[in-house]
């Protein structure tokens, strides 16, 4: 009984030390439930919506941003010069940027803070997903040509609260259908397994 008791406070501490925490979100969002089994990639963009429908993008392979940042200083380069001069700190900080919520033009102050505030939610104010002016839809173009140039097909998420306006949801999938997008992934959480 005594090696027993050795052995499981052995494996508990070794649980407890090795143990990864989940990274604090800048952005809550309380996902619906549902009983689905599927499991997303690993790999995969992910469109997050709020409770107030602000749209944010995730990255998840961090190599992947700064080819994803220099097509958008291509593309709005001449509208915001700004950007044209985005110092090597500000890409690392990009680079390290799981959840983008700005629009291009804010993007050089967001840029230059100091990493901890990354996960201020104040600090996001969401990307423009309007008609007018659909940066949404250019980074998601900007994402999916990075990962075709590794020859990888980029799956997509939209990760929405549950109380999320659904109208906002809906000019998210109308962004996604306009660049051709017909197969992306809802996330929710697991709510319990199907009888």
């Amino acid at each position: 009984m005594t090696a027993m008791c050795d052995v499981s406070f052995l494996l508990l501490t070794f649980f407890i030390l090795t143990a990864k925490f989940r990274p604090s979100e800048a952005i809550l969002i309380d996902s619906p439930t549902s009983r689905a089994e599927v499991k997303a990639p690993d790999d995969i963009l992910t469109i997050t919506v709020d409770e107030e429908g602000k749209a944010y993008i995730g990255f998840s392979v961090p190599k992947r941003r700064a080819a994803v940042l220099n097509t958008m200083i291509e593309r709005y380069g001449s509208k915001y010069p700004v950007l044209n001069i985005l110092t090597e700190a500000q890409k690392q900080n990009f680079v390290n940027l799981e959840l983008l919520g700005n629009s291009v033009a804010e993007l050089p102050d967001v840029l230059s803070r100091d990493p901890s505030e990354f996960s201020n939610a104040k600090l996001f104010t969401g990307v423009p997903k309007d008609s007018a002016d659909n940066q949404l839809g250019d980074w998601i173009n900007a994402a999916r040509a990075a990962a075709m140039n590794e020859s990888y097909d980029l799956p997509i998420a939209i990760k929405g609260d549950q109380v999320a306006n659904v109208m906002a949801v809906k000019d998210i999938i109308e962004t996604l259908r306009e660049r051709e997008i017909f197969r992306f992934h809802l996330i929710t959480s697991q709510e319990g397994k199907i009888d």
